[in-house]
């Protein structure tokens, strides 16, 4: 039987209707930020992909109407996103994907038996104890370090991935320097990393990072990538949402 939203919820559609996302009305919805992330991951066949964090499972989601057909697991703590990514999934026909729910810390033993090439997450981006608090639970777990902070998710990562995995994030460019000392202290080497700009004009806020297990020391900085340019998306950012990024 076909998902349907519920009162509590909104029917989306995104990618020229190729993608229809349920989301809750109120709480944690996502932004661009994952699509963003989505297609700044590099996933080669039969490699296995892990989302941390993945709200209503719209990175695995989004890659698998992408064209993607690798064996992907999202992960998710909060319930009520949990069972919404459930919905999606069934709602998309995304048989390769699974969504599971837990706190990646206390499952990370158990998901130790599956195999996996590639990580991506789309983590808080705020310290616990600082910035204005969210007055929503829901938006507070996502935006805040409440329930995973920085150390805690790269201890979980560098221990799930395969030798010579990747593991893909995106972050507040503020939070660069200390993204790469605590990944270099879980074995995890950087490898890419592109700066993200609201216009041409403006300091990036944001970066796209690509880590490799055991890596060798050597960094290699993409070109910028800009969401606006006269008040539309570029056409970079347009071809996302045709999935033809």
């Amino acid at each position: 039987m076909r998902e349907s939203a519920g009162p509590d919820e909104t029917l989306d559609s995104l990618c020229n209707g190729n993608l229809t996302i349920i989301q809750k009305r109120a709480g944690y919805r996502f932004s661009i930020d994952p699509i963003l992330l989505a297609n700044f991951v590099v996933l080669k066949k039969n490699e296995r992909l892990l989302d941390i964090g993945t709200g209503c499972g719209i990175i695995p989601i989004y890659m698998s109407k992408k064209g993607f057909q690798n064996p992907m697991v999202g992960i998710e703590l909060q319930s009520a996103l949990y069972h919404v990514a459930l919905k999606n999934r069934e709602l998309n026909n995304c048989e390769n994907v699974l969504f599971l729910q837990g706190n990646i810390v206390s499952e990370a033993g158990s998901l130790n038996k599956m195999h996996f090439n590639a990580i991506a997450c789309n983590p808080p981006y705020t310290k616990k104890n600082t910035g204005r608090k969210c007055p929503d639970d829901s938006r507070f777990i996502a935006r805040y370090e409440s329930c995973l902070d920085l150390s805690l998710l790269l201890t979980a990562v560098s221990s799930l991935l395969s030798k010579k995995g990747r593991f893909y994030v995106i972050y507040p460019t503020k939070r660069l320097g200390e993204l790469i000392y605590s990944a270099k202290s879980q074995r995890l080497e950087p490898k890419r990393i592109r700066f993200i700009h609201p216009k041409n004009e403006e300091e990036p806020n944001l970066f796209l990072a690509e880590f490799l297990k055991d890596g060798g020391v050597g960094v290699i900085v993409e070109r910028p990538l800009y969401i606006y340019q006269n008040g539309d998306y570029t056409d970079e950012i347009k071809s996302y949402y045709s999935l033809k990024g």
